[in-house]
């Protein structure tokens, strides 16, 4: 026989606290002579009721909350009611059952992860434990222990380690595991506890232990231009076997589709081998090219056939970090090249898909990173405040076209932001990049590594040789995965801080820098936007309120206003980034109920983000990576700088950016969104396309009134297009303005073909109070059989913004996904966004009435 297999996931386990040793009395492990009654006590609490029913892969809180003992932690303040069970052991336990074939051959049982360790038991009888959730943990488990019936296995999860909040010092941590749950920002405190991956018992006369994968290319013999051979390595711990004498032979097959295209056999004892196969098709980021993925399969052979098996999906690529053209000379590399191709990194930052991340299953994290990569991003920076990302993760982004920078699990606090230098800390970190790199390195979709999040010394950001700890983890990286690309932190700096009085007194010093996270006014977000001079801009955002969908889940009814920070529930629910009080300020006071100030908040987050992208992407080649903060949250915020909510539906913000993250972009460079005390207005339009355009095209810009009436334009002839560069500007005296109105930029090739065209609001005022006195067009809606909608504009006055939402509450059974366009749609325009089919949807506008579709 081949290996079997026995999966111990799923809801066939039961877990119960246990405050001190206490979890003793529950293993069925014999206790120690005692001088009084603890023998009897132990025997009748271990057989009472208070089992609870619990899930593997899972964690603790939804654990107790699925059992009535807690109420929903992402409700309201509920979280707070959490708090108390990290301090407590919990111990889990489940019947196995085996018949009589199980005592054959040898046997493990595999763990793939338990927050923070645990102690393993298996009829009473500790055979294991393990420490750190990022470590795997195999128990061989003796013939002896594995006879026919049913036996009893049980864990002890420990209480969740001492750690630091987001406002703390991180020379104090000395574990390595996500600080999100202790508390940040868009988090509160929810320490993770739990079996978060799978546990599995495996039998077989022979057994793979670690198996490492990895995929390169190379030129093949005459040089340049001779094309490449892809090379797949193989190295594997020796198996342990039934019979030290057996003869064990290892079979690395590699298919494309199924199809053979190489194989090799060699002697197990030997550790490794290398297969090359020539000419295999090349993995390209999303946007850029396909990602054809080669399976490779690893057989493990003896004399009766074959007894195990293992598989990889690879993919062959050649990817590094090279200077970024015109960048000083003590700059790091931020350009991408793959294969040859220079790749500008758009993408986004990515947080854990929950703060308890045993809970997250795998549909929400492929919708999430599908919507990543429907955005046109290309990279995704996994922060280091959160995970060393799962398998699963990076499959699918392997899948997507989706490269990641990983950074390990550090990141800054308040009060001090410097790894601790304690050779205890240095050799445990060490230990964790030795147990987490040979994990990865399959993955075509890993572009580099990095030490964590905003490490510095006294506000500059450290590098390797101020930091033993990132030595450390950069000679680990060197060893483990030579060839991947490093970054110590992010930002690198040497300037930490995209701010207007660090551009003015360090402009060459913003290399890789961070922020702002806060929208900066209806002129500052557009001054800072055209000041900025970086290579790398990692992180930064606008804050916004979540979709009123996941806040009427989120809030109760009775807490939803005041929607400010003087609501304790809103403080709870992402108190850093509640600007409710900004808000009704950029618009003269205007908002006034929860719906019109959740429309006001998110047009600022579009708007504002938009800008700032297409801002630092006029920079390009010059700036190389450009990754807002953040694509989705960890956990359900009234307010958040999340593009997507906690419940996977898009914020408009997510629509902008991917509408600045297209190929071919006509984009306009304005100094201010409102133009009160200005005697004339400017607009400037800039062009580029990652596919060159030929000469011939035209641009033309415009003001144009709300009708749709043409107040000024200009036209402009333009030349070959690749890189962002300036085609023109327009004048209009505001005198000759309405109080609302657009600029427009069209970009037609040759043959008059519709290249690109962007709209953005503005007005003549001094904020943005008169766009509540815009009237209501008339909105004509329909679906075809796809589920699409088609949005027309029957009436005299655009519509300033159309969306699709989803009109059920939270928890309504399926997926509602749609398309979006941020662009005002003026009288007689008709515009299509798609929508899942079979599934209700709601169109709304900023001035106009919703309309419900079945």
């Amino acid at each position: 026989m081949s290996s079997t297999t026995i999966t111990l996931d799923g809801s066939d386990w039961t877990i119960r606290e246990a405050l001190g040793d206490t979890a003793e009395w529950y293993l069925g492990a014999p206790l120690p002579e005692a001088g009084n009654n603890v023998a009897e006590a132990s025997a009748a609490i271990a057989a009472a009721p208070g089992w609870l029913p619990a899930r593997v892969p899972g964690a603790v809180i939804d654990d107790l909350h699925r059992a009535g003992e807690l109420p929903d932690p992402r409700v309201g303040r509920n979280s707070r009611a959490a708090e108390w069970v990290a301090e407590r052991s919990w111990v889990y336990r489940r019947a196995v059952e085996l018949d009589v074939r199980a005592a054959d051959g040898v046997a493990v049982l595999e763990f793939d992860g338990v927050d923070p360790g645990a102690d393993v038991y298996w009829d009473g009888e500790r055979i294991g434990s393990v420490r750190g959730l990022y470590h795997r943990l195999r128990v061989p488990l003796d013939a002896s222990l594995r006879s026919a019936g049913r036996h009893k296995l049980a864990l002890r999860v420990h209480p969740a380690p001492d750690s630091e909040p987001q406002v703390g010092r991180t020379e104090r941590v000395r574990v390595h595991t996500p600080r999100l749950g202790y508390g940040w920002d868009f988090s509160p405190r929810l320490r993770h506890q739990g079996v978060w991956k799978s546990v599995r018992l495996r039998v077989g006369r022979a057994l793979f232990g670690d198996v490492t994968v990895r995929a390169s290319v190379t030129e093949q013999p005459g040089g340049v231009g001779s094309g490449v051979d892809g090379v797949v390595a193989v190295a594997w711990d020796a198996p342990p076997a039934e019979r030290s004498d057996a003869a064990l032979t290892v079979t690395v097959t590699v298919e494309r589709d199924g199809r053979p295209v190489a194989e090799r056999s060699i002697p197990a004892a030997d550790g490794s081998a290398e297969v090359r196969i020539p000419d295999p098709e090349l993995w390209w980021p999303n946007t850029v090219g396909g990602q054809p993925l080669y399976t490779v399969t690893v057989v493990l052979v003896d004399e009766e056939g074959e007894t195990d098996r293992t598989e990889r999906r690879v993919g062959f690529r050649a990817a590094a970090l090279v200077p970024n053209p015109g960048a000083p000379a003590d700059a790091l590399p931020y350009t991408a090249v793959v294969n040859g191709v220079p790749v500008p990194l758009l993408g986004w930052n990515w947080t854990p898909a929950d703060t308890l991340f045993g809970s997250i299953d795998k549909g929400t994290v492929e919708r999430l990173l599908g919507l990543a990569a429907a955005s046109g991003a290309r990279l995704m920076r996994v922060w280091g405040g959160g995970l060393i990302e799962t398998e699963h993760f990076y499959t699918t982004c392997d899948r997507l076209g989706l490269l990641v920078w990983q950074e390990f699990s550090q990141s800054s606090s308040g009060m001090q932001s410097a790894p601790s230098t304690d050779p205890e800390f240095v050799a445990l970190m060490r230990a964790e990049a030795e147990a987490l790199i040979p994990t990865r390195v399959h993955h075509p979709s890993l572009l580099l590594w990095g030490g964590g999040n905003e490490l510095d010394d006294g506000g500059v950001p450290l590098s390797d040789d101020r930091s033993p700890v990132l030595a450390a983890l950069s000679a680990a990286v060197a060893r483990l995965d030579p060839g991947r690309s490093w970054l110590p932190t992010s930002p690198t700096g040497p300037e930490f801080h995209n701010r207007l009085d660090r551009i003015a007194a360090n402009p060459d010093g913003q290399h890789d820098v961070h922020g702002p996270w806060e929208h900066q006014g209806l002129v500052g977000q557009y001054t800072l936007g055209n000041a900025g001079t970086n290579l790398a801009h990692t992180e930064f955002g606008v804050e916004g309120m979540t979709n009123l969908r996941s806040l009427e889940a989120l809030v109760p009814e009775a807490d939803r206003w005041p929607a400010n920070r003087t609501n304790p529930v809103y403080r709870h629910l992402g108190e850093w980034w509640n600007n409710a009080d900004q808000v009704v300020e950029l618009f003269g006071g205007r908002p006034d109920t929860l719906e019109t100030l959740n429309c006001a908040s998110q047009l600022l987050q579009a708007t504002g983000l938009q800008y700032a992208v297409e801002a630092d992407r006029r920079r390009s080649p010059r700036c190389s990576m450009v990754l807002p903060w953040q694509l989705n949250e960890s956990y359900p915020n009234a307010w958040c700088t999340a593009a997507v909510d906690f419940r996977g539906d898009p914020k408009p913000a997510y629509f902008a950016v991917a509408r600045a993250y297209e190929r071919r972009r006509a984009t306009l460079r304005v100094t201010r969104a409102v133009w009160d005390g200005e005697a004339v207005a400017t607009v400037g339009a800039w062009l580029w396309a990652e596919d060159p355009v030929p000469p011939g095209s035209e641009l033309t810009l415009r003001a144009r009134g709300l009708d749709g009436a043409v107040l000024a334009s200009r036209e402009v002839r333009v030349g070959a297009v690749r890189y962002p560069e300036p085609v023109g500007t327009l004048e209009i005296a505001t005198a000759d303005l309405p109080e609302v109105f657009l600029w427009e930029a069209e970009w037609r090739d040759a043959d008059g073909r519709e290249l690109d065209r962007e709209r953005m609001l503005a007005t003549t005022t001094a904020d943005w109070a008169a766009l509540f006195d815009v009237p209501a067009p008339v909105l004509t809606v329909a679906r075809d059989a796809t589920g699409a909608v088609r949005v027309r504009n029957d009436g005299p006055q655009a519509a300033l913004t159309v969306r699709l939402t989803d009109p059920r509450p939270v928890g309504a059974p399926g997926i509602l996904s749609v398309g979006g366009d941020p662009r005002p749609l003026l009288p007689g325009e008709e515009r299509t966004l798609a929508a899942t089919a079979g599934m209700p949807v709601r169109v709304e506008a900023w001035n106009a009435e919703p309309a419900d579709l079945a």
